[in-house]
């Protein structure tokens, strides 16, 4: 059975979007035509992560939003970043939409699927994997389009920003400590502690490997999460990096803050977060996140006031799993001011400054 789901509620405004197949992927392009018509001395690309067991098409209501929000908050700037153009791209997660194989490799426990965490993960990894390539070649894509139609463009793309939602939203956590390309992210009902949230999940569905009498401990390791699954949480997982599998806590040593600020440093230094999860999400409950994202908020406030990092953690009472209406206000504001306050500095065509290097 599928879950319900999270983008149901949404209406779709009116907005350019053109199906491109880039690097293999069939990717859904939004603000292309707005480009074409007056070409940006630079363009930020916002990409979009769906739920489990949706597909791209479901993300077009909040593209369509996010480009005329754009368009409105062009009109009021001036100098250079009156010059910055936006395009939102998404394309499908792994076996999922398009590229679909097999339907029970996207269920949960309780719908059949033994292998529901390997699978889960799978498709978290394969979707910041994928999108890391996609921002390799993107620019090229968008040059092809513009010139395509007559205009000559010498700008190029250059900030990268994501949003995620449910399965998307893991998969934005992901991309925002991963890829050093993303700037900001926003994560709607996503977990940044993978381990956490399988095993919550594993407990309520009276899984055999999770054992009451040592409160889970040994479900990590189990059939059900195997070790090299446990493996990739501490190399990819917002929470494995940092505190591998024992508890979130906050530093008491001078020894463990300098560890911790040269990983921060590495993955997140001077980047912004919206996190917003629903209050009454059973899904993905925000217990499961909140240890970590306090964590972060602690110490952007104190011993790593200096990382420039931003975390604005919003809890939404009355709110499911959803992408609610509060929910995609806010993310779009965010994400608004943050290209808004993105500088317009960007080679000559020909020219070629350092490559961003992906950390997957």
């Amino acid at each position: 059975m599928a879950e319900a789901n999270p983008m149901a509620n949404s209406a779709s405004p009116d907005g350019s979007k053109h199906h491109i197949l880039m690097a293999g992927l069939a990717c859904d392009v939004y603000g292309l035509d707005e480009l074409a018509s007056n070409p940006p001395t630079a363009i930020s690309c916002l990409w979009l992560h769906h739920p489990r067991t949706r597909a791209k098409e479901d993300m077009q209501s909040f593209a369509t939003r996010m480009i005329d929000a754009w368009a409105l908050r062009k009109k009021t700037l001036k100098g250079a970043n009156s010059h910055r153009g936006l395009i939102v791209v998404a394309f499908d997660q792994r076996n999922h939409g398009g590229r679909l194989v097999d339907n029970r490799a996207n269920a949960a426990w309780r719908s059949g699927n033994p292998a529901h965490a390997p699978d889960m993960f799978g498709a978290i990894r394969g979707m910041v994997s994928d999108n890391a390539g996609l921002m390799d070649l993107v620019e090229g894509y968008v040059r092809m389009e513009i010139e395509g139609r007559g205009v000559e463009w010498t700008g190029g793309v250059d900030q990268h920003l994501v949003l995620g939602v449910s399965l998307g939203g893991h998969s934005a956590w992901q991309a925002f400590f991963g890829e050093e390309r993303v700037s900001a992210a926003v994560v709607i009902i996503g977990c940044p502690d993978f381990m956490a949230l399988l095993s919550n999940r594993a407990r309520l569905s009276k899984r055999e490997t999770f054992k009451a009498q040592d409160d889970g401990s040994s479900f990590l390791g189990s059939r059900d999460f195997p070790q090299d699954l446990v493996r990739a949480c501490l190399r990819y997982d917002p929470k494995g990096i940092l505190f591998g599998t024992e508890a979130v806590r906050d530093p008491e040593s001078e020894e463990e803050k300098r560890r911790l600020k040269g990983l921060l440093d590495a993955r997140i230094k001077g980047k912004r977060v919206l996190v917003c999860s629903g209050g009454d999400d059973k899904l993905v409950p925000y217990a499961m996140s909140k240890p970590f994202v306090r964590f972060l908020e602690r110490a952007i406030w104190s011993w790593y006031a200096d990382g420039g990092v931003t975390v604005v953690n919003k809890v939404y009472d009355g709110v499911g799993h959803a992408f609610s209406e509060g929910m995609v206000g806010d993310a779009v504001e965010f994400l608004i001011e943050e290209i808004a306050a993105a500088p317009v500095a960007v080679p000559r065509a020909g020219t070629f400054g350092e490559e961003g290097k992906s950390r997957i």
